[in-house]
């Protein structure tokens, strides 16, 4: 995919810096000619790219007990949790969990334990910490909607987010949109 040219300013860049990997270029005389400007923020690019690999390799912390982790307002008696994921800790008050992003925990194939893949495809089901959509396997429970025979698969595998043996969505299927 072109970029800008960090040198030239043209729109047909597609080296990328192989430091930092952020900075494009035209051509390696367009690179070499912007070294000494690009050189600073290539090193502090270089920082903020170690720095992010760094938080992506450590697990997620568990949210603090006691307190919607949507909103943030303070459990009472009279004001209690709706849901809480037995996986990734995260709880929500009722106003949260009809939310349509406040209302996903952080787990990616997960919405408080019940699995994307065997739910209706909805454009919400989604990582609550990264916002990635949901994209792999899908078998909805029957009872909830039914499908036509020829959106499955026609024999039963494994599925890839919860490891049930059953017939599967076609990939072309898998999208939210798929049905419209």
């Amino acid at each position: 995919m072109p970029h800008f040219c960090s040198n030239c300013e043209e729109f047909n860049a597609t080296l990328a810096c192989s430091a930092c990997k952020y900075t494009y270029y035209c051509s390696p005389e367009c690179q070499l000619e912007n070294w000494k400007i690009h050189k600073k923020g290539c090193k502090i690019q270089q920082e903020i790219n170690k720095f992010e690999a760094k938080q992506k390799a450590e697990p997620p912390k568990r949210p603090a007990k006691g307190k919607c982790t949507g909103c943030g307002v303070k459990f009472s008696e009279d004001y209690s949790i709706s849901e809480e994921c037995p996986d990734c800790g995260y709880q929500a008050c009722e106003c949260c969990v009809s939310h349509h992003s406040r209302g996903t925990c952080y787990c990616p194939n997960t919405n408080f334990g019940r699995h994307y893949c065997q739910m209706d495809p909805a454009w919400y089901h989604a990582d609550g910490r990264t916002g990635a959509s949901y994209t792999s396997d899908r078998h909805p429970e029957p009872f909830l909607t039914r499908y036509p025979d020829e959106v499955y698969e026609t024999e039963p595998r494994a599925c890839t987010n919860c490891g049930e043996v059953t017939r599967v969505f076609k990939k072309e299927f898998c999208a939210v949109g798929a049905f419209r």
